[in-house]
């Protein structure tokens, strides 16, 4: 969701950078009736606020095991590996990888990652990965449709 960088004022207050574009993208994979989370190795209230701006449906940071997180969630909530997608850039989500369907790497993950990954994206994390798989997605499942139009119809009433 971001370009992994992260701004540290003097004061101590930290921000992150969220692409439009990816909002859209998780908006349109939920107007799809497709859960969506994020799982961060990082605190971060910006990606808490991010998270209640989007509306996803699970938040979890500071998550060192992003594999056992992702096969925990898995039974949980009933998901097979094969129903499940995960985003990945960096080390430690290659274990988030290896538990899931369709791992994925942004274009500018690490070697490593993209080796792990079953699809890499044309476009960077932070500008505009996530809404290339969310839309990869959507219709290869042939649901794209009724989600542009589910979007529209509340895109002018929800933050992206």
């Amino acid at each position: 969701m971001t370009d992994g960088r992260v701004y540290l004022s003097a004061a101590g207050s930290e921000t992150k950078a969220f692409d439009l574009r990816d909002g859209s993208g998780i908006k349109l994979v939920q107007m799809a009736g497709i859960k969506v989370g994020f799982i961060s190795g990082r605190p971060s209230e910006a990606t808490n606020r991010r998270a209640k701006e989007l509306d996803v449906d699970w938040v979890l940071q500071g998550i060192r095991d992003k594999g056992q997180c992702v096969r925990d969630l898995q039974r949980k909530e009933g998901y097979s590996p094969e129903e499940v997608c995960f985003v990945g850039d960096d080390l430690l989500d290659i274990p988030a990888m290896k538990a899931v369907g369709f791992p994925v790497a942004v274009a500018d993950a690490s070697g490593d990652v993209k080796a792990a990954a079953r699809y890499v994206t044309r476009a960077k994390g932070g500008r505009g990965a996530v809404r290339e798989v969310a839309e990869l997605i959507v219709k290869t499942q042939g649901l794209w449709d009724n989600a542009l139009e589910r979007y529209w119809k509340t895109a002018s009433s929800s933050r992206q």
